[in-house]
């Protein structure tokens, strides 16, 4: 210590080199690192930023993707749809009058569809939702007509036709028809209008998004728009061809949904757009459209830039005061030239502070063991004087009230000391040392006579093992188990075992009883202070018992659990580590029945 103080002196021997150090130098490192945490900052907002985006980038890609697999198995539905369709006995060999009530029947029942229809094989129209002769579809495609007689399979119109209003930007299938004797007798067609589709849009937008932060568009793999959210008016009659940097990434890469940040086509502004492809669905191709999902710069870049100026903000109003006050620090130690005096000073106030702080431990121990227990004490023997001296002779609600009072201050002195015994697990505690457990469930045992005789409890166990530990504190442990099971045995007497076995590095005991159980839902809220499952009017107590159990397990490195069922006992298991592995050198038993 006293090379220390020597040294000591001798550094201020020295102080115009510290006054230089301490009073310039230090202050522009301080500054100095004032900006680089700063500018490291910045980066890291910066970098938080475009992480956001791209997180929000990549939910329109999923959105838009989940949108492209509905379309897909929707129009593989109606391709299905046609098959039932072109096998219906009443559409192939029926009556006019026939095919027209299905087609209607049909129409009816799968709401997708604009117009269904039954041709001859010459494409004449013969039956159809609309009329028997409707005026403005009176025969299909010959084009179409011509595959599905050639080669037999469904034909799909994957190009919106202007040919009348029923099939006008709408999605056409078409399928043979064949008599008994497999000869061609026309074909059946249906027509599922773009506009059926917008709702797929419009519900998985409105769940991810809400109504009106979002918009999007289908298009073709050419970039033909089929159908928008936003539609101007004027603008339906020519379809527009859109070239932008989605639609060439999505029709590039088919199978991968992504992102990317563009202008949109009829605004001019700044957008996000999430894309995604159709990609057909089992043996139906599908169309090869795509699916955009977008968002403006504004709506995306807003809530990521309050969290940013909201973390910025923290930041700059925790390094600010601190980079001052590191810089006032080093000015006033730049003051001080005397090294040894200020070392001297703060030790010294170190010591005081330190034996303040010993005495306000001691003084708080006192003042809850005695000064807050004696008023209690006085407020209870009061109470129960004018309790047992005005009880009858009062109104009923006077002896209520006096009961009520009675009662309180009997549980305040009972938590009062709970909760000092749960304090003084840490400052009061002792030095590990070998501990016959044994030993410590017998002085537990000793400590309950009287609750054990009064209950009739059977209590038994195997050969304990010594372990190292606080046996004062262990003994608490045995004594609020025991008590638990004695209090929650029910009806019967209670029967209670304990043992113990070796699990790897550690002794596993255990406390077992035929109580009325534990619901397992409450196996951890059990060993929270304060925490209880019954009322005191079915049975007394604090709720601290088992968190001091868990304090002292803490303490020793093991922990606590309880296995048990409503009506079956429980099982209450704490352990305590012992690395050494080697055979306890004591055992006490006591395989006794302690009964009155």
């Amino acid at each position: 210590m006293s090379n220390r103080v020597n040294h000591m002196v001798s550094q201020a021997d020295a102080p115009p080199h510290r006054s230089r150090w301490t009073g310039r130098i230090l202050p522009i490192l301080l500054v100095l690192c004032f900006l680089i945490a700063t500018a490291l900052g910045l980066y890291a907002l910066s970098f938080l930023r475009s992480m956001l985006v791209m997180e929000r980038g990549q939910e329109l890609a999923r959105n838009a993707a989940a949108v492209a697999d509905t379309l897909d198995r929707i129009l593989f539905e109606r391709f299905g749809d046609i098959q039932l369709f072109a096998n219906d006995g009443i559409l192939r060999n029926g009556a006019r009058d026939e095919q027209h009530r299905r087609l209607l029947h049909y129409k009816q029942l799968y709401w997708y569809y604009s117009w269904l229809g039954v041709a001859d094989a010459e494409g004449h129209v013969i039956a159809a939702t609309d009329s028997l002769a409707p005026a403005s579809i009176t025969a299909l495609p010959p084009d179409a007509l011509e595959f599905v007689r050639r080669t037999g399979t469904i034909y799909v119109d994957k190009v919106p036709s202007t040919a009348g209003p029923a099939r006008q930007n709408a999605v056409g299938f078409m399928a043979p028809l064949y008599g008994p004797q497999g000869t061609f007798r026309g074909a059946v067609a249906s027509y599922v209008p773009i506009e059926n589709l917008k709702t797929i849009f419009d519900q998985e937008g409105r769940l991810r998004y809400g109504r009106d932060i979002y918009d999007w568009l289908l298009l073709t793999r050419d970039g033909v728009i089929l159908s928008e959210k936003h539609l101007l008016n004027g603008t339906a009659g020519e379809p527009l061809k859109l070239d932008i940097p989605s639609v060439g990434k999505a029709a590039a890469n088919r199978d991968q949904p992504g992102f990317v940040e563009e202008t949109h086509h009829r605004r001019g502004d700044s957008v996000v757009t999430g894309y995604a492809s159709t990609r057909g669905y089992h043996n139906f191709a599908g169309l090869d459209w795509i699916v955009l999902f977008r968002q403006t710069h504004e709506q995306v870049y807003a809530p990521v830039d309050r969290l940013l100026w909201t973390v910025g903000g923290v930041g700059l109003l925790v390094i600010l005061p601190l980079t001052g006050f590191g810089i006032w620090v080093s000015w006033q130690l730049g003051r001080e030239r005397n090294r040894l005096l200020l070392t001297q000073h703060t030790l010294e106030k170190s010591v005081t502070e330190l034996g303040r702080s010993n005495a306000d431990l001691q003084q708080f121990a006192y003042v809850a063991s005695h000064d807050l227990q004696e008023p209690l004490r006085m407020v209870s023997s009061y109470t129960q004087l004018i309790a047992k001296r005005y009880r009858g002779k009062l109104d009923a609600d006077a002896d209520e009230f006096i009961g009520y009072a009675v009662d309180g201050a009997t549980r305040m002195q009972k938590l009062i000391q709970d909760l000092l015994t749960y304090s003084r697990l840490s400052t009061m505690a002792r030095e590990f040392e070998p501990a016959p457990m044994g030993a410590v469930l017998n002085c537990a045992l000793d400590n309950m006579v009287n609750a054990v005789k009064e209950s009739h409890a059977v209590i038994t166990h195997d050969r304990l093992p010594t372990v190292r530990g606080d046996a004062q504190q262990l003994a608490h442990v045995f004594q609020n188990l025991l008590s638990n099971a004695i209090k929650f045995s029910g009806n019967a007497p209670p029967r209670i075992h304990i043992s113990a076995r070796r699990e790897g590095e550690e002794w596993r005991f255990s406390v077992q009883d035929e109580g009325i159980g534990i619901d397992p839902q409450y196996a951890g809220r059990i060993f929270v202070i304060f925490q209880r499952l019954h009322t005191r009017a079915e049975y007394p107590g604090t709720g601290i018992g088992l968190a001091i159990c868990k304090k002292i397990i803490e303490r020793h490195g093991g922990h606590i659990w309880v296995e048990s069922e409503l009506g079956k006992g429980a099982t209450f298991w704490f352990s305590i580590p012992d690395p050494a592995q080697a055979p306890s050198a004591v055992h006490h038993t006591r395989e006794a029945a302690l009964s009155e």
